[in-house]
């Protein structure tokens, strides 16, 4: 009897020795599952209808014509590859309507795994206008067309949660006249990455 019991407690042991090593052995998940739902908004926080006066009046609309919105989700954020073409609300914007709190949902998807992202890069059409003291001017977009608005972000976001990220655009310093009358855009905006 004490044999048996000595044996099967020999057996017992040697099998939860075995099942530690194999446990201490087996490698971890590279990244959480799951998912990540992404939006992507338009908003002016600083330029309001009629607050900049330039030197003929004041802008009374600056629109942007956004065709698609990609996010890139390479390391390395010079690099041409890893970009991914997000879900695009596309048309004419008008970006002196996104002031005071507002803003309007420009793009979205759901990313399959943890993602940095880098940058964001919005594809412009050719329907970019500005008016100014009630007359209608075409707003150059260099490169808007055909490499795109780029934006650094630079944001981890994590499997299982969503994120809202604002492009705030600051209208005044983005506008640039030159001496021939022409308008260019040349785009200074600001991020914000939100956990929702």
């Amino acid at each position: 009897m004490k044999i048996e019991k000595n044996n099967i407690s020999i057996i017992f042991i040697s099998l939860t020795l075995i099942a530690l090593i194999y446990s201490g052995c087996k490698k971890e998940d590279p990244q959480p599952t799951g998912t990540t739902n992404l939006k992507i908004s338009l908003i002016n926080s600083v330029y309001t209808k009629g607050a900049y006066i330039s030197a003929n009046g004041a802008y009374e609309s600056v629109n942007i014509d956004i065709q698609k919105v990609s996010i890139h989700i390479s390391s390395d954020s010079s690099a041409n590859s890893g970009w991914f073409d997000l879900e695009t609300n596309t048309g004419v914007y008008d970006l002196l309507d996104y002031t005071a709190g507002n803003d309007t949902l420009i793009a979205f998807d759901t990313l399959l795994q943890t993602q940095n992202i880098s940058q964001i890069r919005l594809l412009l059409g050719n329907n970019n206008t500005i008016v100014d003291d009630g007359k209608t001017y075409e707003l150059e977009t260099p490169s808007g067309q055909t490499s795109g608005l780029k934006v650094q972000v630079h944001a981890d976001l994590k499997a299982g949660f969503a994120y809202k990220i604002l492009l705030d655009f600051d209208v005044e310093k983005s506008i640039i006249k030159t001496g021939n009358g022409k308008y260019k855009l040349k785009p200074v905006i600001n991020t914000t990455v939100m956990q929702q």
